[in-house]
């Protein structure tokens, strides 16, 4: 299956810390890493390791970082024909990594955000052979919107995660298939200002078409499993695999890339959304992210080795 991804690039640096710092405060950080990352790069990475045919429009800096993932994509076997050049400067982001109380994260955009409509020309045959084009929000809606015209024009199906969030606009949602959610998010979406987190059940009980009329929403709750509202059925709710989580950051991604993947298959709705649930856990399991993304065998051995209702 051809997926185009509208990507987005931001070197890396993360501190695993034991507890986020408090104002004024300073910490230790046992441990230090730096990688390539970014929602868009991870979204293509992880679907190429899945064995998906993809496309990725990508904005770097004229900077060592710029050169650098450019050689991790031809080292890891996906075209940079589309990866263009743009100020001095590639996406750079912080983070603190704590398991326990969650993570902070900051990120300079540099030449994601100089990408624009007019770097869509190079793409539009692209786009028409394609089956999905996935949009994520580390790049300017109005690119995302120009590029699901492109796709509707082709009657290409759309994918987008507006995450870092910022509400998508009524034409860009419109235009969107499929909406993939987290339950931060989907609390903004929804306008659900409630003060106690919202259970299972509750999540089933969103009246989500009252907001958004396209075919599809995914709102993933992180170890609790994921909720799949389908048109004119009723809603559905695959657990989480159980796993000794060793860092969540980029889970999300996987579980995006695993769902992109099972559109191209004879997949039912559960098997689709177990299998994407188990991308997310393979990558929990693991510090880092683009290193952890997983191969369809490994997604496949984990689905194998856990297939019993009572590990669930």
């Amino acid at each position: 299956m051809r997926v185009v991804v509208l990507g987005s690039y931001v070197q890396a640096h993360c501190l695993a810390v034991p507890a986020l710092p408090v104002k004024g405060a300073s910490i230790q950080a046992p441990s230090y890493w730096q990688e390539h990352g970014g929602k868009g790069l991870n979204l293509a990475v992880g679907m190429h390791r899945l064995g998906l045919s993809v496309c990725l429009l990508l904005a770097v800096g004229e900077d060592a970082a710029g050169r650098s993932v450019c050689e991790f994509l031809q080292t890891e076997g996906i075209s940079t024909q589309h990866v263009v050049r743009l100020g001095a400067h590639s996406g750079f982001g912080i983070g603190l990594i704590s398991v326990d109380e969650g993570n902070l994260i900051a990120v300079f955009s540099g030449a994601n955000h100089l990408l624009n409509t007019s770097h869509l020309t190079a793409l539009t045959e692209e786009i028409a052979l394609a089956q999905v084009v996935c949009g994520q929000f580390e790049i300017q809606p109005s690119v995302v919107l120009a590029a699901f015209q492109l796709a509707k024009r082709y009657r290409v199906k759309t994918l987008l995660n507006p995450s870092p969030w910022q509400k998508p606009s009524a034409e860009l949602l419109e235009l969107t298939d499929i909406l993939i959610l987290n339950e931060v998010e989907a609390r903004l979406m929804f306008e659900l200002a409630t003060p106690t987190p919202l259970t299972q059940q509750d999540w089933c009980t969103l009246n989500w078409s009252a907001y958004w009329s396209g075919e599809l929403l995914i709102i993933t709750l992180a170890e609790r499993g994921a909720i799949l509202f389908r048109q004119g059925q009723a809603p559905l709710y695959e657990p989480a695999w159980q796993i000794l989580q060793a860092d969540p950051t980029g889970a999300g991604d996987a579980f995006t890339a695993g769902w992109v993947y099972t559109l191209g298959q004879q997949t039912s709705d559960p098997q689709a959304l177990g299998f994407a649930n188990a991308c997310g856990a393979l990558l929990a399991q693991q510090v880092g992210v683009l290193a952890a993304l997983p191969s369809l065998s490994s997604v496949e051995a984990f689905i194998r080795q856990n297939h019993s209702p009572l590990l669930r």
